[in-house]
């Protein structure tokens, strides 16, 4: 017998194996086990990823929403854009103010806007189309009464603004026929006034903002307005006092109410390194002294115009003065600002000249000074 057979022979001639029971199904079900285990592991570690993954996102969300949301110039922004009427214009009855400024209202908003760094917000191309549409066919913006060159100056200057960044032929045509007005208004004497039949004496408040339309449209290319500029900014230093204080029509023609805001005025314009030359060193300086004894005491009652030109003359200086003058403005419109409710980011329209421009001018006014 080979050994093979004999090692078979030997098996066969052992008493079968009695087995308690099979293993079988204890290993296959160890082996589903082990993996539900591991895909239990994947999927906990996947969700603790995406939901860290998504908190990350959330917080970043949540820290630049409330980065814009707390900015004092946003918030103005964002309430100008909500109150925005269909046809692109701001409602001054709607708001408080007179309807006859609806255009000079219309364009203190898109000013605003535009400042805001505003870029391709729909808000501005609709109050830019409005703007235009309202220019009658001699080239005057909105209906002629005594003050609409409030309205043909702000809205103007707003268009001069606009095109900067928007040269299109729409708007060059429409800033064409504008500036012709304002120049063709022009006084004799340097300066613009209100808009009657006997045309009445130049006055400061009218003249700045026909110089400050005509000064953004020359720096845009229309450069025959620079001598109609020179000739408003020469007015201006006649009507201005030895001591740096400004008048309304002629030197010492000091007005109690409005002197600060006159002499704010005549100091956003002159003080300016390039009219620089027009002006005598001891002049300007006595300009200059004026603005930083303003600052000091910019007075209890809260007037947006008045610190809109205070805040834009103080941007031309460098004196710690002026600073420290810029910082308080800021301070006081910031804490003013509407923080809750529906009005959130508007200033309420509670100043002097609140009657005609409601609360449209004193937000657009105190978003402005804070730029």
């Amino acid at each position: 017998m080979t050994n093979d057979q004999d090692v078979m022979a030997r098996l066969k001639s052992l008493p079968p194996v009695v087995v308690s029971h099979d293993l079988a199904p204890e290993i296959l079900a160890r082996v589903r086990a082990e993996q539900r285990v591991r895909l239990t592991v994947r999927f906990c570690v996947y969700a603790v990823a995406s939901a860290a993954a998504a908190l990350v996102l959330l917080l970043g969300g949540l820290w630049l929403f409330g980065a814009k949301s707390t900015d004092p110039g946003r918030q103005a922004v964002a309430w100008l854009c909500r109150t925005q009427e269909p046809d692109g214009s701001w409602s001054a009855a709607k708001w408080g103010g007179n309807k006859q400024f609806e255009v000079a209202l219309t364009g203190l908003s898109l000013i605003t806007l535009l400042d805001g760094a505003s870029g391709g917000n729909p808000a501005v191309e609709r109050a830019i189309a409005y703007l235009i549409r309202q220019q009658q066919a001699d080239g005057q913006f909105g209906d002629r009464f005594s003050a609409s060159p409030y309205n043909h100056g702000i809205a103007t200057l707003a268009l001069a603004k606009a095109y900067e960044t928007r040269k299109n032929e729409r708007l060059r045509l429409a800033l064409d026929r504008a500036v012709a007005v304002i120049c063709a208004c022009q006084q004799a004497d340097g300066g613009w006034g209100y808009q009657t039949e006997a045309r009445s004496e130049a006055n400061l408040s009218i003249t700045l903002w026909q110089i400050e339309a005509l000064r953004h449209a020359a720096a845009q290319g229309w450069t025959q307005a620079r001598p109609n500029v020179e000739r408003g900014l020469r007015w201006m230093t006649d009507v201005a006092s030895d001591d740096g204080s400004f008048g309304y029509q002629r030197r010492g023609d000091t007005q109690v109410d409005a002197s600060q805001t006159l002499t704010a005025m005549g100091a956003m314009s002159l003080l300016d390194p390039v009219h620089a030359v027009l002006v005598s060193p001891g002049r300007r300086q006595a300009i200059k002294a004026q603005m930083q004894r303003l600052a000091a005491t910019p007075g209890p009652d809260m007037d947006y115009y008045r610190r809109y030109f205070l805040a834009a003359a103080l941007k031309k200086m460098d004196e710690e003065s002026a600073h420290r003058g810029l910082a308080e403005i800021r301070h006081e419109l910031v804490t003013r600002q509407i923080k809750h409710g529906t009005e959130v980011g508007s200033w309420k329209a509670d100043d002097r000249w609140s009657s005609s421009g409601g609360r449209i001018y004193a937000t657009a006014m105190a978003s402005l000074s804070l730029r």
